[in-house]
């Protein structure tokens, strides 16, 4: 005798509408907090220093002072143009930095001579066009040695110095750090970079649209003010 069918409820039995909706909102509903934590964990980069106040020359004779960047993301390196060491491939980096974030508004690159007795702002010129560096992008700063000493040193916690009679010639007259420094609208480093490195423009690129997009209450100073190793 066959028993009168009785409704049975399970998942596998849930109404196949019903089903893909539960799937497709969950799977929203996944895709939403993926993309609410994406966005709340990119404006982590940490304040690791802050530039203190500058005035040196660009490449076209202009004075250049902290507070020209202000409100700008900039990226700064320190090299000389009759370096023959790490120097050019450092400048080939940031000619990559340029191109990829060419088309984004309040950003600068900032190439600083260690060696500015020979760097004047005529010598410096020819090595922007050289590199095609785009003069309204990409800045060359040349200035008194002990100032930008100084300020690699203080303010950036790069190595610089005078090498001594007895190095190699092929390392040049000068020393310095090859690493390039992310510096926030406010003037805040927040990010440091081997600037030898091929990934290192995408890295930089990426991190400046992060710090474009920034909240100004985002920022936290979560390291103190000493030198970092490189990302």
């Amino acid at each position: 005798m066959s028993e009168t069918a009785r409704p049975r409820f399970g998942i596998g039995l849930i109404p196949f509408g019903l089903a893909t909706a539960v799937v497709l909102s969950l799977f929203l509903s996944l895709g939403y907090y993926a993309l609410l934590h994406r966005k709340q964990g990119a404006a982590s980069l940490p304040v690791l220093r802050r530039v203190q106040p500058f005035s040196l020359t660009d490449q076209s004779g202009k004075t250049v002072t902290r507070e020209d960047f202000q409100g700008k993301v900039w990226v700064a390196d320190f090299i000389y143009t009759s370096c023959p060491g790490p120097c050019p491939a450092e400048t080939l980096r940031m000619k990559e930095v340029q191109d990829l974030v060419a088309n984004l508004p309040n950003v600068r690159l900032v190439s600083i001579s260690v060696d500015p007795g020979t760097d004047t702002p005529t010598v410096l010129q020819r090595y922007a066009d050289a590199h095609g560096a785009d003069p309204a992008k990409w800045v060359f700063l040349t200035g008194g040695v002990k100032e930008i000493w100084r300020l690699a040193s203080e303010s950036f916690a790069f190595a610089v110095g005078e090498n001594p009679p007895s190095r190699p010639a092929e390392e040049g007259p000068v020393f310095h750090s090859t690493q390039f420094a992310l510096v926030d609208q406010a003037g805040r480093i927040r990010s440091y970079y081997d600037g030898l490195k091929s990934g290192t423009p995408a890295r930089v690129a990426q991190d400046i649209r992060q710090l474009l997009d920034e909240q100004p209450e985002a920022a936290r100073a979560t390291v103190p003010p000493s030198p970092v190793g490189d990302r």
